[in-house]
């Protein structure tokens, strides 16, 4: 690839893994650190990734990073400064607390379902992507990946019905 694609292809893939990482409940520097090392992976092993793979093995590299991440933090917990919200004098505080109790519940929810149900629901609702897409990142068939992500969803109304 050219300097300029590859400039510009790692700047998507990186705008992209870091929605995923942020919508998967991490910290904006880590989001960040991750989708470097990300991308620099990518840049050391770009000749041994076939074109077709490179998002699957982006977001793979990236996912394990987080799970990494997120077995330190179990070790040493922390609090993220940007989970403290400060009080706006534009929203009332009942519907800040309703969007924060909605929020939490969603994802208490999302805790309750496997790894792979979580990320396949947040790539395909938070972040929009096509089964197509989604298909070629897990390298399975696009009818398979459906069945996939109807029962994720399936099983996230379910728990979520019953912690109402």
């Amino acid at each position: 690839m050219a300097k300029e694609t590859i400039h510009h292809f790692l700047q998507q893939a990186g705008t992209l893994l870091y929605r995923y990482l942020r919508k998967r409940g991490l910290a904006r520097e880590d989001a960040e650190d991750i989708v470097q090392d990300t991308c620099y992976k990518y840049l050391i092993y770009q000749d041994g990734i076939g074109p077709k793979q490179v998002m699957g093995w982006m977001f793979r590299v990236a996912t394990n990073q987080f799970y990494d991440l997120k077995r330190k933090d179990k070790r040493h917990p922390t609090v993220d400064v940007d989970d403290i919200q400060l009080l706006s004098l534009t929203h009332l505080p009942e519907i800040q607390l309703l969007r924060r109790e909605t929020a939490q519940n969603i994802r208490d929810t999302l805790s309750l379902l496997s790894e792979q149900h979580q990320e396949l629901l947040i790539l395909k609702y938070e972040l929009n992507l096509t089964y197509k897409e989604l298909s070629s990142l897990y390298g399975m068939n696009e009818n398979t990946l459906k069945t996939h992500v109807t029962r994720a969803k399936n099983q996230f109304i379910k728990h979520y019905r019953e912690g109402q």
